[in-house]
């Protein structure tokens, strides 16, 4: 049996118009995105086979490919192409963006309120999507693409604002909100509009920042040419701050949490990228003036123009724009939990105070500690230690994950606690191997090597296992029953 409730109220022509618009915006869209993305990328590949192009063989193609070809095309050794392949992925796309949302606007005409809630999905989620070709450097992409999908995007963004007001609108007819609450809930709705705006400057201000970072590959994970990699870190943390955003309107303040701690992790991984930036114009500078003055002008010349040329200074602007971004977000998510980060305890609640403060505090250490016990080891197991794009990208998650646990168990979410030791399980699990590495590295150079100490090799394992004694502390927050009690007290004070 359908749980659908369909809306008794009468028909409205404002329905009609919007599902007409509805309609008439999935259609045009439709065409358009044929013939700029579509067609380009998947059709026109087909026809014209660049492989085979070059190779000189001569091919056809056929919708069904061999299926009906006539004895005659079989057997004169001609390459034939089927189609049908490309025309079904395409159908299918097709039933996503444009047949979904056309039913649902149908449904949302004849006054089904289950609707509203899906065309807010869908358009999102297409907003998202529209922002993949911008963000993610997916190779043949061009411009016009580009453009199409920002554009695509800003209109999707509009209209899953509009049924997002129209979702919190019947949401407070049901919850019988006073004039008070529907004044916060507006406030809400706008602070969560803004931040997710902001969130949205940084992930653009990151992506041409990107190559101002470094080579395209992470020191500290260990991968190499991950330049679309950090595309969907981007897009991923765009489609979780419209969401935190989302469902901030209807009270969900750990959005705030998730803002703060992303938005602070970005502003300290681009401060370290800006700090490492300066040190290495300082020292191209030193170069070229050195080059100089021993008479090698075109080699100083090469360094002026390809080191300290327009194009990186133009990089290194985007990090600062994506350091002051991240310190904005920071300071206006805190701004709304503050009351709650600093609310002082009862008599009878400091002893579960005191092990929420260990609990974080353990949480903030282990980070720092895995952090340096890696650049420790990796410095010893890299002939050159360089920090690459992708390891930005792991400062702003990794980090970004931490601080957001951090914040919502000071805030009083009692989920913390369970992410913190979905993390401890990640990272700790990692680091308990990379002990045995460490201690098995420095044994073999003191074999090596008769009155070797290898400082180093101890002190970097020494950090991986007081990073592992830092995941300990998780064990507090489960083994006193009165800090859900203090937690949800916090929470709903």
């Amino acid at each position: 049996m359908s749980t659908a409730v369909k809306d008794t109220s009468p028909k409205s022509s404002m329905n009609k118009l919007i599902a007409l618009g509805i309609g008439a915006f999935s259609i045009v869209e439709a065409i358009i995105a044929y013939f700029i993305v579509f067609n380009p990328l998947f059709i026109r590949p087909v026809f014209h086979n660049t492989t085979l192009d070059e190779q000189g063989l001569s091919y056809t193609v056929k919708f069904f490919g061999k299926l009906f070809a006539s004895e005659a095309e079989r057997a004169s050794g001609q390459i034939i192409i089927s189609l049908a392949d490309t025309v079904l992925n395409i159908a299918m796309i097709y039933l996503v963006i444009t047949v979904i949302p056309i039913l649902l606007a149908l449904f949302f005409n004849k006054g089904y309120a289950f609707a509203k809630t899906y065309l807010t999905a869908v358009f999102g989620a297409k907003a998202i999507i529209g922002m993949v070709p911008l963000l993610i450097p997916f190779p043949y992409i061009r411009n016009s693409i580009r453009i199409f999908g920002v554009a695509d995007a800003v209109i999707c963004l509009c209209a899953c604002a509009f049924f997002v007001y129209l979702n919190s609108t019947e949401f407070a007819d049901d919850m019988l909100y006073t004039e008070s609450e529907i004044n916060g809930m507006k406030q809400r709705a706008k602070t969560g509009g803004f931040l997710f705006v902001l969130v949205a400057g940084l992930v653009v201000f990151e992506k041409f920042a990107m190559a101002g970072y470094g080579i395209n590959w992470s020191i500290f994970l260990g991968w190499s040419d991950q330049q679309l990699t950090q595309g969907y870190v981007l897009i991923l943390l765009l489609a979780v701050a419209l969401i935190a955003s989302i469902l901030y309107i209807k009270e969900a303040d750990w959005a705030m949490c998730f803002y703060g701690g992303f938005g602070a992790a970005a502003a300290l991984s681009n401060l370290f990228a800006i700090i490492n930036k300066i040190i290495w114009i300082n020292s191209t500078y030193k170069s070229q003036k050195s080059l100089a003055a021993q008479g090698d002008a075109d080699a100083a010349e090469w360094i002026g123009q390809n080191g300290m040329g327009a194009t990186w200074w133009r990089r290194f602007i985007f990090i600062i724009l994506c350091f002051a971004v991240g310190c904005a977000i920071t300071f206006f998510a805190v701004k709304h939990i503050k009351s709650k980060l600093m609310a002082k305890p009862e008599a009878d609640e400091k002893k579960s105070a005191l092990i929420v403060l260990i609990s974080v505090g353990g949480l903030l250490l282990s980070f720092i500690f895995t952090i340096v016990a890696i650049t420790m080891w990796d410095r010893k197991l890299y002939s050159e230690f360089v920090i690459g794009a992708m390891d930005y990208m792991y400062f702003i998650v990794y980090g970004g994950i931490t601080l957001f646990l951090a914040l919502a168990l000071l805030a009083g979410y009692e989920f913390s606690k369970w992410g913190m030791l979905a993390i401890y399980i990640i990272v700790g699990s990692g680091n308990f191997n990379t002990i045995f590495k460490v201690f098995s590295a420095r044994n073999n150079m003191a074999a090596a090597n008769p009155g070797y100490v290898g400082y180093d090799y101890i002190i970097a394992g020494v950090m991986f296992i007081l990073s592992l004694i830092c995941c300990l502390t998780i064990i507090l927050l489960f083994a006193f029953k009165d800090v859900g009690n203090y937690l949800y007290n916090k929470r709903n004070s």
